[in-house]
């Protein structure tokens, strides 16, 4: 996707990067056209290896508000999640933010096999898309077991809070305070999703604890082979949030799949804390996934929804994307914003 945000770089560059990365040039390169912030290429090193190129703005001026220190945001999520060692992602090979090199953040990562999921999902059998969509959930429940101090943004900010309630109100406000600066015309009144966000105190504040969320983890960020889920991608959006607002318990509504799978894993580790409590003085803590009563749990996840939906509204501005896809946005969260109303 064309985007104002994504830097592009020359062949020197590149391999300059390359040289001091791997002391190797590079062969060929290419650029990905999936990504919608940063821009990323394909290397093939002249050693025969492949790699993954991520390279950041110059600057993040101009940027929205919840797209600020995502690079480093990835890159530490990922390192994280590797030390877990029970989730699929690509080895970070080098991450240089000294803007020595490059005027602008990068790292290098392992280039990940397979297709993404959303490009092969239509051709798999449904015993293939439920076998992922069950993987899916485990792992993402894996996920989850890392808990965080607050609530928000992944890297400290003045947004976040100690409480759930706060920190959503927040993270909302800042996209709305994004489109009314750039002059965004919603189809919806600003004020009236001010009002529902206080409307809805009370179920957010049902959620207790600060959980690791990938957050952007649409099967675009999913890679897939041989009908198993080879690496999940793109954790440059993460929160200390609500597990709902994951994007299996959003647009995969319609997959009982993804929550069985989450469910069977989250009875899992139930599990493990008992056996460790029962041989252990010290009492172990055990929250089943998700929190909050059913109904609680339905308005949040179409509030979430309806998060989603005005971000994508509101970057095309900032992005700087065609009239095709703005009218597509409006459309999308004027139809967001009534399927909320329902709930």
């Amino acid at each position: 996707m064309d985007s104002l945000t994504k830097k592009q770089l020359t062949a020197e560059e590149i391999n300059r990067i390359a040289q001091a990365a791997f002391n190797c040039t590079c062969k060929t390169y290419e650029e990905l056209s999936e990504g919608w912030a940063n821009s990323a290429y394909q290397l093939t090193l002249e050693d025969g290896r492949e790699v993954v190129l991520k390279v950041a703005a110059d600057s993040e001026e101009g940027r929205m508000r919840c797209e600020r220190g995502l690079m480093r945001t990835e890159t530490e999520v990922m390192r994280r999640l590797e030390q877990l060692g029970s989730v699929p992602l690509p080895h970070i090979y080098v991450y240089d933010d000294s803007r020595k090199l490059l005027s602008s953040e990068y790292f290098l990562m392992e280039r990940v096999k397979g297709e993404t999921y959303d490009k092969v999902r239509s051709e798999c059998s449904p015993a293939e898309r439920e076998a992922i969509d069950r993987e899916l959930g485990s792992y993402f429940r894996r996920i989850h077991q890392i808990e965080g101090e607050g609530f928000g943004y992944y890297l400290p900010n003045s947004s976040n809070a100690s409480s759930w309630e706060e920190a959503f109100i927040a993270l909302m406000r800042d996209v709305m305070k994004d489109g009314q600066e750039a002059g965004v015309q919603l189809p919806m009144a600003y004020e009236d999703l001010d009002a529902e966000l206080e409307r809805r105190r009370s179920v957010l504040g049902e959620v207790k604890t600060p959980r690791l969320v990938h957050w952007d983890s649409w099967p675009g960020n999913v890679f897939v082979q041989d009908g198993r889920v080879e690496s999940i991608i793109d954790f440059e959006r993460a929160l200390w949030a609500d597990p709902l607002m994951e994007h299996g318990f959003g647009k995969f509504w319609e997959s009982d799949a993804f929550a069985q799978g989450y469910a069977a894993e989250d009875a899992a580790m139930q599990g493990q804390k008992e056996v460790s409590a029962s041989t252990s003085s010290t009492p172990t803590a055990s929250t089943v996934l998700p929190e909050g009563s059913e109904e609680s749990q339905q308005i949040r996840r179409a509030l979430y929804a309806l998060y989603l939906d005005l971000v994508m509204r509101v970057e095309c501005h900032y992005r700087g994307f065609g009239q095709e896809h703005t009218e597509w946005a409006q459309q999308n969260l004027a139809d967001g914003w009534n399927r909320y109303l329902q709930v």
